[in-house]
């Protein structure tokens, strides 16, 4: 527990995660005058009838019966913010230097990668859930000024907590399989470039080659848990536990293989 605990302070020290964790809390106020500025001015029935909702209606922040809303403007940011500052944390060490000195003062390099990874994870889903309810709450002005609670429930609460457990969740994922690249190309770019070109560009030419392989595809996969439900647009039936599991046992692969990785490699020749 106390390496754990080194670890996250030393991830929350780090100039990138910081900066990153500003970004989220400026886009969440961001979200919140571009709410106030776009319902000021209209009736609840010009705000019911928009196509695309409005956050001044709280029932439009999530909505269970499609796995739609305005927490899913977030969860994308969130997912990439969570990876970038995963990457960080690992690639940092090695750009640095610090890894050899590191390893002196705990030699039991599994226990070390384990802790980071863990360390990585949790803060990534704290941090995560906490920018999520900063997100929503820069919607309450519009609410209370210019839209409504009606239809809110213990229903429509106990659905938003987990659609919003659920994104933290994903951000934990991102932040661990970054933490393994980076670990095990001993650099922060190799990480973020490989998951760009791989998401970006191979997947995208699986796709169009073989389209009996997109269900077992990244990008598939996390869509459907991000919102707990069939893509609307795939012609293939994929359940969310069935995508939860794959994206599971693609996470534990990484992370195994940097693990090992970390071992059997010469730190002091990095």
């Amino acid at each position: 527990m106390m390496l754990l605990r080194m670890e996250m302070r030393r991830a929350l020290h780090r100039r990138a995660v910081r900066v990153l964790i500003l970004l989220g809390v400026a886009g969440c106020g961001m979200a919140g005058v571009v709410s106030w500025f776009g319902s000021k001015g209209k009736t609840l029935a010009e705000l019911r009838l928009s196509d695309e909702g409005s956050p001044a209606v709280m029932t439009d922040w999530w909505l269970a019966d499609t796995n739609e809303g305005f927490l899913a403007v977030a969860m994308f940011f969130l997912v990439l913010g969570g990876f970038l500052g995963g990457a960080t944390v690992a690639g940092a060490e090695w750009r640095a230097g610090t890894v050899p000195t590191l390893l002196t003062w705990e030699p039991r390099r599994l226990r070390l990668h384990s802790a980071r990874s863990a360390s990585s994870g949790l803060l990534a889903f704290a941090i995560s859930f906490g920018l999520q309810i900063v997100f929503l709450v820069s919607f309450l002005p519009s609410v209370f000024a210019h839209g409504t609670t009606e239809g809110v429930d213990r229903s429509f609460w106990i659905d938003l907590a987990v659609a919003t457990a659920r994104t933290s969740g994903l951000t934990a994922v991102a932040a661990v399989v970054a933490v393994a690249l980076a670990t095990a190309a001993r650099n922060t770019a190799f990480a973020v470039i490989a998951v760009f070109a791989w998401m970006a560009v191979i997947e995208n030419l699986i796709r169009g080659l073989m389209p009996s392989v997109a269900p077992w595809l990244w990008a598939e996969n996390v869509g459907t848990v991000m919102t707990w439900g069939q893509l609307p647009d795939a012609d293939f039936s994929r359940g969310p536990v069935l995508a939860l599991a794959t994206l599971t046992t693609y996470c534990a692969t990484v992370v195994i293989a940097a693990a090992v990785s970390f071992q059997r490699r010469d730190v002091a020749a990095a």
